[in-house]
């Protein structure tokens, strides 16, 4: 048989204490209340601050080139096929080399899940997701992005989940630059009971 302990009982016995003098709801406000004089945590985006995303972040698609500015890609389509959106064409063709590269390698990043299954598709490592996060359009149309945008498309940074006082600089290479102090982590703003 089961049998109660004593604390359950007394609080069975004194619970209408509480609801009469609204304990919950008072401790409820009393923590609003604790974070309305608190320093705010607001990031002042984009007009102050910019986010510099994590390395493993999935943004906008890039292709991967050689030092000579070709592409890695070699046209085997294996990206195409294990999209789930079917949002990615390739069309290959042979160069005079007999090297097989893509001729047209589009990306519908309005279809798009950015779930990486092409990056882990791809033998070569030719196409990844970058840390460009700020595109968009009012025309789903120009969200369709060829071979050419995508091998301008920023990569991948080095170490990320920083919000610095800058401008996040997408060119050959990805940089931030600070218009003031060094940059916080967002993390550890965050106000803890």
């Amino acid at each position: 048989m089961y049998r109660e302990n004593w604390l359950e009982r007394l609080e069975k016995r004194y619970r209408w204490i509480g609801f009469t003098l609204l304990l919950d709801l008072i401790d409820g406000l009393s923590l609003t209340l604790s974070y309305l004089f608190s320093k705010t945590i607001t990031m002042q985006y984009p007009d102050r601050e910019k986010w510099i995303p994590y390395p493993r972040f999935r943004g906008h698609h890039f292709l991967r080139k050689f030092e000579n500015g070709d592409t890695k890609c070699v046209a085997c389509e294996l990206c195409a096929r294990i999209c789930p959106c079917q949002c990615i064409k390739v069309v290959p063709y042979e160069d005079e080399k007999g090297n097989r590269r893509p001729l047209i390698y589009d990306v519908n990043t309005a279809r798009c899940l950015f779930c990486g299954l092409c990056e882990d598709a791809c033998p070569v490592e030719a196409i990844a997701l970058g840390q460009h996060y700020e595109f968009s359009a009012y025309d789903s149309k120009k969200l369709l992005v060829g071979k050419d945008v995508l091998m301008k498309m920023p990569g991948k940074t080095e170490e990320g989940g920083k919000v610095v006082r800058a401008r996040l600089v997408a060119g050959e290479k990805v940089f931030a630059e600070p218009q003031g102090k060094e940059g916080y982590h967002w993390w550890n703003r965050i106000r803890r009971r």
